[in-house]
């Protein structure tokens, strides 16, 4: 019973109902093991004995105890309603809770379609053995424990019998149990890839079709659908395999105890009542064990889904707040990167030793070949990573010292491709600061360029865009999370592409706008187009990981055979080259 200490710690938090439930359930169940015996009064002692007397009282309570069973039946599933949405609730938004505080070293190697399921069907799942499974497990414990006491009042030998048929039962489920939670886990596996090559294949649709591979997508699904279903049918097989044999069993040894009981009859050391009584409480114990046998076969299922959701739930953040973290109280804006070696793995570093000091109220452009690790930097200097070796300081102090909300508050950042959530323009602009005023959001919308497209809609910036913002194009998207980031004001801003899917004239407006409203703060802009380089006050090449070069852009024009010259060239040819460097 593995599964049903997992499932209990999800039920904890709703002690005091689930007792009251239980309670009720105890009682209902006491109160539904009195007809057999009323029946046995009814036949042996009305029936043949004609005590006539008794027998308004006993069809009374015969009328009385279903009525009475339904009306505490109503309160009893209401109450359990209210827990097993409770455990729902609960269980989700703890799930969502460390989802969220999870790093991106997280989410690098684990499919968004995975943790959905996990969030959705598994908690599902879990919260439906509540009522489906651990009342019934209850009702059933106190009912196999009265049956049992009543069976060896009416016949200790025929009680021998029927506890003689226990242990096919258990044979049974021994035989099924590991198979069904091996089958099972393999399913839930396997759903989860389908759910993520779903979430792939359908957000990358036009890529699909722009390229032709519907097809050959389709047949990919099918193949992967196919192992879902091989796997489903696996399980279903062992399942049905264990409650057919388990039902065999109950029908075989009902009948095995109905003869029996007819045999003591004859013989006349039972009354025929009874034999009625006993074969009534008989049923009411192996029907109880076949239900015990169904119940272990939900919760080897759901030990499946607990343990999915538990390795979530027992997942630490990679990026850890110290406990003596200073809080970030005034911002000047000073970032200093000293030796800094960082790698996603053990086996491949990124970043070497990188050097470099960042005054208040600088704006440093970094550039590189695509792979030269500026993304990377920029991530650290948000610190969604921890660096390998080395330090970043922030005001003088080492960022990992540092409030890590406050930290990621005062140091903004603005990536290739904006996270856009289903609402209104105006909650996507005014996301890192919801109560920014009507004036601040406009000021920084016309400056990007982006309110003159927001007033050509009929609602303005209550207009919906969908979700991740796919009723925009992608030039807006990322006008939309650089507008975010200005108004939150932030210390700090890093711009890591956030561009590259503007055409030039818009792209130049943005980037006036940020040298413009970032003026007397530290802006780090990580850009591909070498032009963009040109307003800032420093410009630092990275390649293969470390900082070859640093200085303004007509300092590193000048020197043609180095990187940002050769580079510059690749972009814009020799003659602009030439022209830039003033030759």
């Amino acid at each position: 019973m593995r599964g049903l200490g997992k499932v209990l710690t999800f039920m904890r938090p709703y002690k005091r109902p689930l007792a009251f439930s239980a309670a009720l359930t105890g009682l209902l169940t006491i109160i539904g093991m009195a007809p057999p015996l009323l029946m046995r009064r009814l036949i042996n002692d009305v029936a043949r004995e004609g005590e006539w007397g008794v027998f308004p009282l006993i069809i009374t309570l015969l009328v009385a105890v279903p009525l009475f069973q339904a009306i505490v039946n109503v309160v009893n599933s209401i109450t359990l309603n209210r827990v097993t949405l409770g455990i729902i609730r609960e269980t989700r938004r703890r799930l969502f809770d460390r989802l969220l505080r999870l790093s991106m070293a997280y989410y690098r190697k684990t499919p968004v379609g995975s943790l959905r399921q996990r969030l959705m069907d598994d908690v599902a799942n879990i919260s439906g053995i509540v009522t489906g499974g651990i009342i019934t497990l209850l009702t059933d414990v106190i009912a196999v424990a009265f049956a049992v006491v009543a069976m060896f009042l009416l016949s200790p030998m025929l009680l021998l019998l029927v506890l003689a048929l226990l242990p096919l039962y258990y044979l049974n489920y021994w035989f099924f149990s590991g198979r069904m939670q091996a089958a099972n886990a393999q399913l839930r596996s396997r759903m989860d890839h389908v759910s993520s090559m779903l979430q792939e294949r359908l957000s990358g649709h036009e890529l699909i079709q722009s390229y032709g591979q519907g097809d050959r997508n389709a047949a990919q699904f099918s193949s992967q659908a196919k192992q879902v279903m091989d796997s489903a049918v696996r399980g279903s097989n062992y399942s049905i395999s264990f409650n057919q044999l388990a039902a065999f069993i109950n029908r075989t040894g009902n009948t095995l105890i109905y003869c029996a009981g007819c045999y003591f009859f004859v013989r006349g050391t039972m009354g025929y009542g009874d034999v009625i009584a006993f074969c009534a409480y008989a049923t009411q114990l192996l029907g109880p064990v076949v239900r015990f046998s169904t119940v272990a076969n939900q919760l080897v299922q759901v030990g499946v889904s607990v343990d999915r959701i538990q390795e979530i739930l027992d997942q630490e953040p990679a990026i850890h707040e110290a406990h003596d973290a200073a809080p970030v109280e005034t911002v000047q804006g000073h970032l200093r990167i000293d030796g800094v070696t960082f790698g996603y793995d053990q086996e491949h570093t990124v970043l070497r030793d990188v050097q470099l000091d960042i005054p208040p109220g600088t704006h440093l452009a970094v550039v590189g070949q695509h792979g030269a690790g500026r993304t990377t930097l920029a991530m650290l200097l948000r610190r969604f990573y921890d660096v390998g070796g080395g330090k970043i300081e922030f005001d003088g102090a080492d960022i990992r010292e540092l409030r890590l909300q406050d930290y990621r508050r005062a140091v903004a950042m603005v990536r290739s491709e904006s996270a856009l959530f289903d609402g209104t323009i105006r909650e996507n602009v005014c996301y890192g600061k919801p109560d920014a005023a009507e004036e601040r959001m406009i000021e920084v919308s016309k400056a990007i360029g982006l309110h003159e497209f927001v007033q050509e809609l009929a609602q303005g910036y209550e207009t919906k865009i969908g979700a991740g913002g796919l009723r925009l194009s992608a030039g807006i998207q990322q006008q939309i999370g650089v507008a975010r980031a200005l108004i939150s004001e932030p210390g700090v801003l890093i711009v890591d592409e956030a561009i590259a899917s503007l055409d030039p004239h818009t792209a130049d407006t943005v980037n006036r706008a940020i040298i413009d409203l970032m003026r007397d703060r530290t802006c780090i802009l990580v850009v591909h187009r070498l032009l963009m380089a040109r307003g800032a006050d420093q410009v630092a090449v990275i390649e293969n990981g470390t900082v070859v070069q640093t200085g303004t852009h007509q300092e590193l024009v000048r020197d043609v055979e180095g990187l940002y010259g050769r580079l510059f060239a690749l972009q814009y040819g020799e003659d602009r080259l030439l022209s830039e460097s003033g030759g």
